[in-house]
């Protein structure tokens, strides 16, 4: 065993020797290579050395072109071409422009007003076509198409009396300009029930029927302003029950859960290295004690 460990300390010795021999060889090839580099950089700094050729002056720096001022200049080169504006941007621009102007405007006139090319990009055409927000006349005319078309306070109150379940007010927001203050008209002048809807944040405006309103009277009226629900379901369902009003049959039974039984897990013992024995072992210990393990 001793023999082996010399022969192998010998080899790795020799091992490390070729290594270092390699080594300065390596070092010694890099020595010529450097100083050469030296010498011919003090010989350029000398005063036979010429300096570095100056760039030429012919070249035009870049500024506006004849006839055109420096503000127009710089919004050209700061502008983007047609085709880096998003195609969502763009129909943005078109649709915000038609119903802000509400004219029916050609592919001319509405390149000319967002500067965007309607006929020469397909795929904005195909947009404006799909849009419902978009309506193209016979006579290839773009114009906005708001939810309702109406024209004056008198078709937005034959509008709502023709939906008894009601009609969103942000569903006529867009008909016409103006229409916001025909609907507030209409609330202070009684002639449609304005109910706000806290699910869709939004008001909804329902016919007032011409039938005669039924006269409560005055301690009713008060009692419904003195009863406060409470906002808690549990004491909401308490109340309920102390007003001996039952809950409504549940239409569908129930489904019950049923969650998988968890794994348990065996706990591993911990042993502690400084007083673990092999007691539990004895049979290693009936012969004698060994004097050499190989």
């Amino acid at each position: 065993m001793n023999n082996k460990l010399n022969t192998t300390l010998e080899q790795w010795k020799e091992k490390m020797a070729l290594q270092q021999a390699q080594a300065v060889k390596r070092a010694e090839k890099k020595q010529p290579a450097n100083r050469k580099s030296g010498a011919a950089s003090k010989a350029g700094s000398g005063r036979n050395s010429k300096p570095p050729a100056a760039a030429s002056d012919t070249t035009i720096p870049p500024g506006p072109a004849t006839g055109q001022s420096k503000q127009d200049w710089r919004t050209s080169k700061v502008q983007k071409p047609a085709s880096a504006v998003p195609i969502g941007k763009q129909l943005k621009d078109v649709v915000d422009h038609l119903e802000s102007s509400r004219k029916a405007l050609t592919a001319e006139e509405l390149k000319e007003a967002v500067q965007h090319d309607v006929v020469g990009n397909k795929d904005l055409y195909d947009v404006l076509s799909n849009n419902p927000k978009i309506r193209m006349n016979p006579d290839g005319r773009y114009v906005y198409k708001p939810a309702h078309e109406l024209q004056n306070v008198d078709e937005v109150l034959t509008l709502v009396s023709k939906h008894p379940h009601g009609v969103m007010a942000g569903q006529i927001k867009d008909a016409y300009k103006g229409v916001g203050e025909d609907v507030k008209k209409l609330k202070e002048e009684g002639k449609v029930w304005c109910i706000h809807n806290a699910i869709e944040k939004d008001d909804v405006l329902f016919p007032k029927d011409a039938k005669p309103l039924i006269t409560l009277s005055q301690d009713l009226v008060d009692f419904w302003h003195a009863t406060r629900v409470p906002e808690d379901p549990s004491q909401l369902i308490e109340e309920l029950h102390k007003a001996k009003l039952p809950a409504a049959p549940r239409k569908v039974a129930r489904k019950r859960v049923v969650l998988p039984p968890k794994e348990s897990k065996k706990r591993r013992r911990a042993v502690n290295m400084l007083t673990a024995t092999n007691q539990h072992m004895p049979e290693l210990f009936a012969g004698a004690m060994p004097v050499q393990i190989d």
